[in-house]
């Protein structure tokens, strides 16, 4: 078995591998594509790992994106052929891509993923590498049957000893990060109840999805640039699709996956006294008119405000990333919230330790978000 970097003559291999291991039903689109494969190849931000038999047939692959500016990374897209599972070749491929992010890199302070919850095999392989666990995110993907999927994190010494931890926490959070605390020992947090907006909130105008990509892109990019947005930390997504209002004063920046329906909100330009509530309950019913049946967002878990008028639009904690962003040699702490149109599918999930019990919280806080009060004990 032979372990690299892929090359650009493996490109048609790596395609046919997904194609074989999931019919054509693979959510990611640049599986298909082999000017996108051959795009992340030769990106100094994307590594593509593959692992090869002793015929010099593809038999495994992974992939990492790589944040320079932050020492992140996000491993993603593993995959085996059916005849060789069970052997530790991906425990071995995702390990050779560790070791290298780690030492071929400037470096890297935390590595993410995310694995499949169909079988319990992706979660036990991140587990014994050192991936902590971190939440859950139910129903997020779609291939043959819908997908949850669990988040999972090397979050470094390093990087724990770069934490900011001077703020306190949205009291809705407490159970959720006391869970992420049992696996990574980050210290306790005072929770608080965040006080009411001492100002009067803006509703948004008219809004309307502008779906440019090339535009979207250019746009998210130039008000980046010029500092002008608020919180645009979504590593490893680009933007695809806009909600703007007619004069250009609300610009909210999301990327949805045309082929299952799944989006995250990026971040996006607005008047400091905007009710975010009014803003992200409307963006909702036009981002799933648009074709979205999940919708995802991080915000910094030190804003308790915004994260109250997030939760008021139906957003579900799902997960805490503790020092994820890097500013000044600070790392930030971050909560992920969802929202699904779907109504739950969880035939096919087999769950293990910690992302149980992630599961378990998710749904209490859905019952008392979602719920009429009536309805909490039936």
């Amino acid at each position: 078995m032979n372990m690299s970097l892929a090359a650009e003559n493996d490109i048609f291999q790596i395609s046919q591998l997904y194609f074989d291991v999931y019919q054509g039903t693979y959510p990611d689109p640049m599986m298909k594509d082999f000017a996108q494969i051959k795009n992340f190849i030769n990106s100094r931000h994307g590594f593509w790992f593959i692992s090869k038999n002793d015929e010099g047939m593809i038999i495994a692959s992974v992939l990492a994106c790589y944040d320079e500016e932050n020492l992140i990374a996000k491993a993603f897209g593993a995959v085996v052929r059916d005849q060789y599972r069970g052997q530790g070749i991906m425990e071995s491929l995702l390990a050779f891509g560790i070791h290298y992010l780690t030492y071929e890199t400037k470096g890297v302070d935390v590595i993410y993923s995310t694995t499949r919850t169909v079988n319990e095999a992706a979660q036990t392989l991140t587990e014994k590498l050192g991936f902590k666990k971190l939440g859950i995110f139910p129903n997020a993907h779609r291939t043959n049957d819908y997908e949850t999927h669990c988040l999972a994190a090397i979050v470094t010494p390093r990087a724990i000893e770069k934490r900011y931890k001077s703020y306190k926490l949205h009291h809705q959070l407490e159970s959720l990060y006391s869970i992420v605390n049992t696996e990574l020992n980050l210290g306790e947090l005072e929770a608080i109840v965040p006080e009411t907006p001492s100002k009067s909130l803006m509703l948004a105008d008219d809004l309307e999805v502008v779906q440019s990509p090339k535009f979207v892109s250019y746009r998210y990019s130039t008000l980046k640039a010029e500092k002008q947005l608020e919180f645009e930390f979504f590593p490893f997504h680009q933007p695809n699709l806009m909600i703007i209002s007619p004069n250009q004063s609300i610009e909210l920046f999301c990327h949805l996956s045309p082929a299952d329906g799944y989006c995250v909100i990026i971040g996006g330009k607005m008047p400091g006294n905007l009710n975010f509530t009014d803003l992200f309950l409307r963006s909702n019913k036009l981002l799933r008119d648009a074709g979205a049946r999940y919708i995802e967002v991080i915000v910094r878990a030190d804003r308790p405000k915004i994260l109250e008028s997030i939760m008021k639009a139906k957003f579900i904690p799902c997960g805490f990333f503790p020092a994820f962003q890097l500013i000044n040699n600070q790392r930030y702490d971050f909560l992920v919230l969802s929202r699904s149109f779907e109504v739950f599918d969880f035939q096919n999930v087999k769950l293990k330790g910690l992302n149980q019990v992630y599961l378990e919280e998710y749904f209490k806080a859905w019952k008392s978000m979602s719920l009429n009060p009536k309805l909490l004990n039936v």
